[in-house]
């Protein structure tokens, strides 16, 4: 279990205007009363985000990462951003990962609420862009499937309006060299698994074979998916929080920053890891999608905090690709690459999946490729992630399933059922 500690989280951007009148006027309104709920949905925080229970996140996304504490009154959540790295603070902070906000933005759209005797000239940095998306995300048309080729520009269009850039989060520097004790010590666990762990592509014992086969099968893929060289299979991983030890796929996840011999030289920022379904040795298991029956199947591991920014996981190709493509999820990824195949396939390109839209935000690669493309899913939070991403990578296309969908991997499931003569045609190197 995670103990976050949530007493005395004050956001240091706080301390940018202690002497505003309009600041003193606010924090003494946020001290004498529980407001903080009717202020978030009032900003467009859905309600059902604030019960207190474990829910999507209103600004990443998932399932039940988020809950809404609200101690003392202070608007406080904790979110798991889906990787294992939490994010917790007050108010304010959500506000920032929701929206992407400054504190200065933030301030503003609550003086707004809370004092309407204010004039506008004493929030004047209120005319700061929002990041709330301000149209509906375009898709392609329903049943349709994505264009092929290894020209993107047919069939796909850049969604994103025109916005002015915003901060983005950088990847830290590493001194590979000289890693601080712990993070050598997280270093070199992910080591110790990668030697009890076999890469995909190199499986030779026909029980594991079969059960990654059918886990791709569970998944809406083919059985003869061409595998990625950094996602690797482990035949009894153990799950300490939940006391369970059992198959699990792990990917390997680096940053572009570090080089493309990131990997070969060892900078692995951090991993997932995914425990199978047993029953997967007996064919798909299309009722728990090929996942074992733990409250939390996929968990992140990083070498130390925000050690994983702008990082990912890379699926295939090299930077001399024409084509980028870039993902928020494997399966996504994958099955984005099976629709790809059911057109004819990609000739060339290089592909990544990220771990979740913080990853998707501060991802940057130093590579030019001549096209770029980003996998978007039908969430508002795939929708700003897109949003950043596109500001890093100018000219950058977007391509998302049909509205109904949630991803493509549940656009792929929708299409018909698994069958074991489906196969992926992974673009080539």
């Amino acid at each position: 279990m995670v103990r976050v500690n949530l007493s005395g989280i004050h956001k240091a951007s706080m301390n940018k205007v202690p002497d505003d009148p309009v600041y003193g006027r606010v924090k003494n309104l946020l001290q004498s009363g529980d407001r903080w709920p009717s202020l978030l949905r009032q900003l467009g925080i859905p309600a059902a985000s604030l019960h207190g229970k474990h829910c999507p996140c209103p600004g990443c996304g998932g399932k039940d990462r988020f809950r809404f504490v609200n101690k003392d009154g202070s608007g406080s959540f904790i979110c798991s951003q889906g990787t294992g790295e939490i994010v917790a603070g007050n108010g304010w902070t959500l506000l920032q990962h929701v929206y992407g906000w400054s504190f200065e933005k933030s301030l503003a759209e609550i003086a707004a609420l809370l004092l309407p005797d204010v004039s506008p000239k004493a929030l004047a940095y209120r005319s700061a862009p929002a990041l709330r998306p301000t149209r509906s995300i375009p898709t392609s048309s329903a049943g349709s499937l994505p264009s092929a080729g290894p020209t993107p520009s047919a069939g796909l269009r850049n969604v994103i309006p025109a916005a002015t850039p915003i901060p983005h989060e950088k990847p830290v520097a590493i001194d590979w060299a000289h890693l601080a004790p712990d993070a050598q010590k997280r270093l070199a666990y992910l080591e110790k698994l990668q030697k009890e762990s076999v890469p995909l592509h190199q499986l030779t014992e026909k029980t594991h074979q079969r059960m990654v086969q059918n886990y791709f099968l569970s998944r809406g893929l083919g059985e003869n998916t061409l595998l990625p060289s950094h996602i690797s299979f482990h035949p009894h991983l153990k799950n300490s929080p939940e006391k369970w030890s059992g198959p699990a796929l792990i990917a390997w996840v680096t940053r572009p920053v570090d080089g493309p011999l990131a990997f070969a030289s060892g900078k692995i920022v951090g991993m997932q890891r995914l425990w199978l379904d047993p029953r997967l040795q007996t064919g798909p298991q299309m009722q728990s999608r090929g996942k074992a029956p733990l409250k939390q199947a996929k968990m992140s591991f990083g070498i130390f905090d925000q050690s994983m920014v702008g990082s990912s996981v890379h699926l295939y190709g090299s930077e001399n690709s024409p084509l980028l493509v870039v993902a928020e999820g494997i399966e996504t990824a994958l099955s984005w690459l099976r629709l790809q195949s059911m057109r004819g396939g990609l000739s060339s390109a290089t592909v990544h999946a990220c771990l979740g839209t913080s990853q998707i935000k501060s991802w940057y690669s130093p590579v030019a490729y001549p096209a770029t493309v980003i996998l978007q899913d039908n969430d508002p939070a795939g929708l700003r992630a897109c949003n950043d991403f596109c500001q890093l990578h100018p000219g950058a296309k977007i391509v998302a399933p049909p509205a109904e969908h949630n991803d493509f991997n549940d656009y792929l499931m929708s299409l018909s059922p698994p069958s074991s003569n489906r196969s992926l045609s992974a673009p080539c190197p």
